[in-house]
């Protein structure tokens, strides 16, 4: 807790759960957690399900679109920023 480093079973889970109809995550928050829709379509549940099968056959490949999920989020948010400066210009 604060700068204290904590041990922790790796079999701890943390569960949420939302009454939202689509809440929004940070991109960062995103890759870290898996979330799950109980309101999905069977593509959507398709595409949920080849993302699992990803991370543990080729984790390098899970790490590579985490980091491009990252990475379009900070150029989304600059991109944004920039625009912004030139309208208010």
């Amino acid at each position: 807790l604060g700068d204290a480093v904590m041990e922790y079973s790796d079999s701890f889970r943390l569960y949420m759960t939302t009454a939202l109809r689509n809440p929004h995550y940070l991109p960062e928050t995103s890759v870290k957690v898996m979330l799950l829709n109980f309101m999905i379509t069977k593509e959507g549940l398709a595409d949920q399900l080849v993302g699992v099968v990803v991370q543990q056959e080729r984790p390098d490949l899970e790490a590579k679109r985490q980091e491009l999920v990252v990475s379009s989020a900070r150029n989304k948010r600059n991109l944004k920023e920039i625009e912004d400066k030139i309208l208010h210009t």
